[in-house]
């Protein structure tokens, strides 16, 4: 496993292999940690194992707190699922509503079967099978990371509030 404790957001280049939900969880919460402005996510089922961990919670509300112009928008495919199971970062978003916002891709985007995080549009997190946790982390690829951010503009430029979301926030 990665020593992502060492990394910093906007400073280190290296592109890592990651291979466990584990690794994912770490990077992804060194990057949240870090963040100062945006948190973006493309998610068939707001991975558990990855979002649904305190460590993670804790730093994505502390990005939002230190900053009150920070977004998290979250595209997720299976919005009943997440309801039915409740997921934390549901109910951060409910305390915190004008600045976490759920979203569920259009239908043109059913197939689309890729999991991605990306923090200040400079250090990412990529699994290329959202069923699979292996993947790529780079702290400082600003070139991949707009890559990935006009995919994740595209896609939420066509996506909807989801009413099975929605309504937990009430």
């Amino acid at each position: 496993m990665h020593a992502f404790e060492n990394y910093r957001l906007g400073i280190d280049e290296e592109d890592l292999e990651i291979s466990s939900s584990e690794e994912h969880r770490y990077a992804a919460t060194k990057m949240a940690q870090q963040c100062r402005r945006e948190i973006s996510i493309i998610s068939r089922q707001l991975d558990p194992m990855v979002y649904d961990i305190q460590d993670f919670i804790d730093a994505v509300k502390s990005t939002v707190l230190a900053n009150r112009r920070t977004r998290v928008r979250i595209m997720v495919f299976e919005s009943q699922l997440i309801a039915r199971r409740g997921h934390m970062l549901l109910n951060l978003a409910g305390s915190l509503p004008s600045y976490i916002e759920f979203r569920k891709p259009g239908k043109e985007y059913a197939h689309f079967n890729e999991s991605l995080f990306v923090a200040d549009s400079t250090g990412y997190v990529f699994r290329n099978n959202a069923e699979r946790f292996e993947g790529n982390v780079n702290f400082s690829d600003k070139r991949k990371s707009k890559t990935f951010m006009d995919v994740f503009e595209e896609m939420w430029a066509r996506s909807t509030p989801d009413a099975n979301l929605r309504a937990l926030r009430l």
